[in-house]
């Protein structure tokens, strides 16, 4: 079975091989546009510990109705 995706740009090609990826999927062939730029794709770095990043809205807490607000009444067409 084949499924054939044509994106715009290599941003939205390296997103959707990202989300494959991230499904298991064992047998994926990016093929070159006219182009010829292939996305590369790389692993992130597990050494990385999160826990640095804990607190960090402590002095400027938010609800999530605020982040909503925001973040929700942007102009997506932009």
């Amino acid at each position: 079975m084949r499924i054939t995706i044509e994106a715009i740009d290599i941003q939205e090609v390296e997103k959707i091989i990202f989300l494959l990826k991230s499904l298991n999927i064992k047998n994926i062939e990016v093929i070159p546009g006219p182009s010829g730029q292939v996305p590369s794709i790389t692993k992130g770095d597990k050494k990385v510990d999160p826990r640095a990043l804990f607190g960090i809205w402590k002095d400027s807490p938010r609800s999530i109705e605020a982040i909503r607000a925001a973040n929700w009444k942007r102009d997506w067409n932009a």
